[in-house]
């Protein structure tokens, strides 16, 4: 009985030497002795296992405040990236609004500039080179807006993977952002770099116009596809090239088409960018972020639950 009562006293009895020992004192037949023997291993087993509970326990109960604390923390820090990624999605939208408005605005003198081009040289040199400007901005502000909330959204992505304790390499984050922005700013430049030589030819020729009012006429006839001699129509397109007024009738019809279907394109955005901002303009990455943190919270409701238990117990 002090054997079965006492835990130390089973281990120690259950060693070879004081086993035999003690069967050969008690006087057991080999059937009993096995008896025993598998009734105080199995003791055993559940005295080590009672012990390994008991530890966890404690272990659990030291550990859980921390836990708590550092899991309110990241879930806090969630919740606080996903206001930001929207204020930045927000705010970005707003601005594709305003690139969108100047696109359209820039496609509508385009076309006005090349609707105007027969009648009036001059207009339609001022209208042509404004809606290049305005187009380029635009161009701008959509490239350079797209490019921050990219980043932003990256970044943001990379440190909820951090509080959620999964891999982030940084280096992998600026990979990223370089492969996305790259190829938007190379073509910016390269379109704002035409922008800005279309707007310099208009502005030659606008010059050109005032002070040569026959080669003005000669360039109205080229346009309206006039009788003309070859060294004339080649006088027409060495000044005026690269403008409205060195176009035939063909060459503005197809500019008309592609500056029409920009000027849809940027009221389509228009309209989007409008109706996502009047629903709240929430970014995808942000309620990922939102539910990454009610993840967290749902593990720290669990383990509070399993807290009280212990306690108690």
């Amino acid at each position: 009985m002090e054997f079965l009562l006492e835990p130390s006293s089973t281990e120690k009895l259950l060693k070879e030497e004081d086993w035999e020992r003690y069967v050969a004192e008690a006087g057991f037949s080999r059937e009993e002795a096995e008896a025993l023997y598998e009734v105080l291993t199995q003791r055993k087993r559940g005295i080590a296992t009672l012990r390994q509970d008991q530890l966890d326990r404690e272990s659990f109960l030291r550990a859980f405040p921390q836990v708590r604390q550092e899991l309110e923390e990241r879930i806090g820090k969630l919740r606080t990236l996903a206001d930001q990624v929207d204020k930045v999605h927000r705010d970005c939208t707003i601005a594709q609004v305003v690139a969108s408005s100047t696109g359209a605005v820039s496609g509508i003198l385009t076309i006005l500039g090349l609707s105007l081009a027969p009648v009036t040289a001059g207009a339609s040199l001022v209208l042509s080179a404004t809606g290049m400007g305005l187009g380029t901005a635009a161009a701008v502000t959509s490239v350079s807006t797209s490019i921050v909330e990219h980043s932003i959204s990256s970044s943001a992505k990379a440190t909820a993977s951090h509080l959620m304790s999964t891999d982030s390499n940084k280096e992998k984050v600026a990979v990223e952002i370089l492969q996305h922005s790259t190829p938007k700013v190379a073509s910016l430049t390269s379109n704002s770099v035409e922008s800005v030589q279309g707007i310099v030819k208009n502005v030659k020729a606008l010059k050109l116009v005032k002070a040569k009012p026959l080669l003005a006429a000669e360039a109205k006839s080229f346009m309206t596809g006039g009788a003309m001699s070859v060294r004339s129509a080649e006088k027409v397109e060495k000044a005026f090239g690269g403008t409205v007024l060195a176009m035939t009738k063909g060459a503005k019809i197809a500019g008309m088409a592609t500056a029409g279907f920009g000027l849809l394109l940027d009221v389509i955005n228009l309209v989007e960018s409008s109706k996502h901002l009047h629903e709240g303009a929430k970014a995808e990455s942000s309620e990922e972020l939102r539910q990454q943190a009610q993840e967290l919270e749902t593990q720290l409701e669990t383990l509070s639950k399993i807290h009280k238990i212990l306690q108690e117990a």
